[in-house]
């Protein structure tokens, strides 16, 4: 269950609120997994894990002030919205206000930035969450009048199209910059015109400098690659639940393209992040979550599936080895080992994908949302399932053996790159160790657990 953020939504009337800093932060993207085709040194983790818990640590009294300030204003909504099935439940997250270390460091990890918005968080619970005029209706109104304004982030018009969105206005915008005097004070008034209507407005501009260096207009397959690459700022809101079980009429206008899809374990929750009113002007703002959820029941399911099977999964991503470029339908593994390692990780994750995260987060509904447990599923692992288990991981490590094998042959004449093809090796092997001894825990765990409900 990934359950990291994704943004959409509002595209006119945005706010400009540090928009330029997140341009900024966005750009920095730590290299520190390289991969076998640079000879590059990895990227220093021990630096960074060593920065952002100093920078935690001495932040974290004010964080704590703020977070308890949130929690008071969360209690006081859903006491006020009780009878529209709104329910807050303070003693689950008052040890969770302020977001952990290694939390952020995590995040640092998957997204490849520094941008590590969220600092503070909590969660309400909604009886029917399909419901979303209880949402807008109700619910962002409250906070609104309690100074917690909804952030803006820059998304891709790429993102957008995916979810409906019919980039008109792009196109329309593109077309003029090739018709209008290729003067610097026709340049600067266009791209300034542009960053008033949400564009990121560094890219945009260095994006289109590159035809007229080159002397060209874009053809119709160029300009739907441009457009895809732009960015505009939106409404940090990410809708992700059944669309069939939503009344989309509910959802106001500038916030059509908010509407998301669960993940891939049928996890589905409404994301929020707020920059209070105090906020506005800040350089860094400190960032409000909210997670809407069924309720109690599916928090606790979710969580346990976050540390049983989302946390160990993820590690995967990790992997120095190039699973990017692998070739569908190659069964010949021993020529191009990294499928065997793609295919093989592959089956784990489907494994306890469906054997776990989906058992847990559906028995949660059940109870929560459809107050029906007799549906629930149980979860355990048979002897088959462990000897599967143990053969994938043995077949994972084959194939990264030879992968590496096959990398130093090809390196051979450089020894500098050769030692850094053996360090990344051993950091792989070191890690897929580390996934394998977290999932048989979690296989132990859950099979205890169930000899003793028999």
């Amino acid at each position: 269950m990934n359950i990291a953020p994704i943004f959409f939504g509002k595209l006119n009337n945005c706010k400009t609120v540090n928009t330029n800093n997140y341009t900024d932060n966005r750009l920095i993207k730590p290299n520190y997994r390289n991969q076998l085709t640079q000879d590059t040194v990895s990227f220093g983790m021990g630096a960074i894990s060593d920065k952002i818990w100093h920078n935690f640590v001495k932040d974290l009294p004010r964080l704590k002030r703020i977070g308890m300030t949130y929690l008071d204003a969360t209690e006081a909504i859903a006491n006020k919205l009780k009878e529209d099935g709104v329910e807050f439940v303070r003693d689950m997250f008052e040890a969770t206000v302020v977001k952990e270390p290694d939390s952020k460091l995590s995040k640092v990890n998957r997204s490849k930035t520094f941008d590590v918005r969220d600092a503070i968080r909590t969660t309400l619970f909604v009886k029917n969450p399909y419901d979303v005029s209880v949402l807008f209706n109700k619910i962002l109104p409250e906070y609104k009048l309690r100074g917690y304004n909804i952030a803006d982030i820059s998304t891709s018009v790429a993102d957008l199209m995916e979810r409906g969105y019919m980039p008109f206005e792009e196109a329309k915008r593109i077309t003029e910059f090739f018709n209008i005097p290729h003067t610097k004070e026709s340049h600067n008034k266009f791209f300034r015109e542009l960053k008033k209507l949400c564009y990121d407005y560094d890219e945009t501009k260095k994006l289109l400098a590159e035809y007229l260096k080159e002397g060209k207009t874009p053809n119709e397959d160029e300009v739907i690659e441009i457009i895809k690459t732009l960015r505009k700022d939106a409404p940090d809101v990410d809708i992700r639940l059944k669309k069939n079980r939503i009344n989309t009429s509910d959802i106001p206008k500038e916030y059509k393209y908010t509407l998301g899809k669960p993940q891939k374990s049928g996890y589905e929750d409404i994301q929020i992040r707020f920059i209070r009113d105090v906020d506005i002007d800040a350089k860094n703002p400190v960032y409000h979550e909210l997670l809407i959820q069924f309720g109690p029941t599916y928090n606790r399911n979710a969580f346990r599936e976050h540390k049983l099977v989302y946390e160990p999964l993820r590690l995967f991503g990790e992997l120095n080895i190039n699973m990017d470029t692998t070739t569908k339908g190659v069964e010949n593994y021993k020529l191009h080992p990294e499928n065997g390692v793609s295919k093989f990780i592959s089956d784990i994750r489907k494994m306890f994908r469906e054997g776990v995260s989906e058992k847990l987060i559906q028995n949660g509904k059940n109870e929560d949302f459809l107050n029906n447990t007799e549906d629930n599923k149980e979860i355990f692992f048979t002897e088959k399932d462990e000897k599967d288990f143990e053969r994938r991981f043995k077949n994972i490590k084959g194939f990264l053996i030879e992968y590496y094998n096959q990398a130093k042959e090809r390196a051979k004449v450089s020894s500098t790159t050769t030692e850094l093809i053996e360090n990344d090796f051993k950091a792989d092997l070191k890690l897929i160790n580390k996934i394998q001894k977290a999932l048989k825990q979690t296989i132990d765990t859950l099979n205890y657990e169930h000899g003793l409900k028999d």
